[in-house]
């Protein structure tokens, strides 16, 4: 099957504790499912490029499916992971993360699985920073001993308008985004730490090659230390075949505008955010199907913006499904009214 739409990353399964204590174990996460989420808001199927391991939840894997994921370019890999990421938030939004350890390990350290006080997140946390499990595998090794090749792509999804590269290391790039360019689609690129880490110099070669570069706030800062974000974006914009938007958390996003050669601030929607994870993956994939049904960067963050809203308002990328396409448009409307952009039409 032909999907619209192609998303390359990571399928985890991941621990979250909100910012009021609530608990969310097990949830399905990686940026792959995040960004395929948030591209199926607009599109009616999206193919994933990744690879699950043994212990990854069939069931999720068909919901997916039942719900317009396409899943023939997720390699199935016999290995068993018990390890999952946590991310944690505090009450200022702000998200601590790189901890990890087996859901079940909450439980035996004698704390709630449903509701934590600060004092309990607190103390979890520095749990979980004391661990040590010398050889042990989490989701994010995994993906570097496991890294995805352009021959695990299906023929089907070249054929595909667009496709979002989440984050991964360099190595994957210089096999994905030749394979990709090579039958002229859309193609946007998430930064992530596996870029943050690079040069200008270094990074440069990648960005010739993508319609839109979207780090966030602190990847970009990472990439170029001590510039302002408008400059930052500029000189980013200069290097790449399209442009740049970086990704703002709460306050939004700023996309620069080559035409007019400034930065325009996109704001977010009033959400009752229950769990940010996934919100700068899905925001990517809503603003690939943005960028392919309109191809404005704006516009294109709107989409983007809309998608990331649905994400945050429930827990892990598959509590958004089925996806309401219906209340997805007039979010867009909307917001595209309010900066006095033209409404593309549905």
């Amino acid at each position: 099957m032909t999907p619209e739409l192609v998303t390359v990353g990571g399928l985890t399964v991941d621990n979250v504790i909100s910012s009021d204590g609530t608990v969310a174990l097990a949830r399905v996460g990686g940026n792959a499912a995040y960004s395929g989420v948030g591209a199926l808001c607009w599109a009616q199927s999206v193919g994933l490029v990744s690879v699950a391991v043994a212990t990854y939840p069939t069931d999720t894997l068909a919901t997916l499916r039942a719900n317009g994921i396409v899943l023939d370019g997720v390699v199935p890999v016999d290995v068993a992971l018990e390890s999952c990421n946590w991310f944690i938030y505090d009450a200022q939004g702000e998200r601590h993360e790189r901890l990890r350890s087996a859901p079940r390990e909450l439980a035996e350290a004698g704390f709630s699985t449903q509701r934590l006080t600060q004092d309990e997140v607190a103390r979890w946390q520095e749990i979980l920073r004391q661990r040590e499990r010398p050889g042990e595998l989490s989701y994010s090794e995994f993906r570097d001993t496991y890294p995805l090749v352009p021959e695990q792509v299906p023929a089907s999804y070249l054929e595909a308008r667009g496709v979002h590269l989440a984050p991964c290391r360099p190595v994957v790039l210089r096999g994905m985004l030749p394979l990709f360019n090579s039958r002229n689609m859309v193609v946007t690129l998430d930064a992530g730490w596996q870029l943050a880490e690079l040069t200008l110099d270094e990074l440069a070669p990648f960005l010739i090659q993508v319609d839109a570069f979207l780090p966030s706030e602190v990847e970009l800062r990472a990439i170029l230390p001590g510039m302002g974000l408008e400059s930052a974006l500029a000189l980013l914009a200069a290097h790449c075949r399209g442009g740049v938007a970086v990704k703002l958390g709460g306050k939004g996003s700023l996309v620069w505008d080559r035409q007019a050669g400034r930065a325009v601030a996109v704001p977010v929607l009033p959400t009752q955010a229950v769990d940010p994870t996934g919100a700068g993956d899905s925001f990517c994939g809503g603003f690939l199907a943005g960028l392919v049904e309109t191809g404005d960067l704006v516009k294109a963050a709107c989409f983007g913006t809309a998608s990331a809203s649905l994400i945050v308002s429930r827990f892990g990328a598959d509590g958004a499904l089925p996806v309401d396409r219906a209340a997805c448009r007039p979010k867009l409307d909307g917001l595209l009214a309010s900066m006095g952009r033209a409404v593309p039409a549905a």
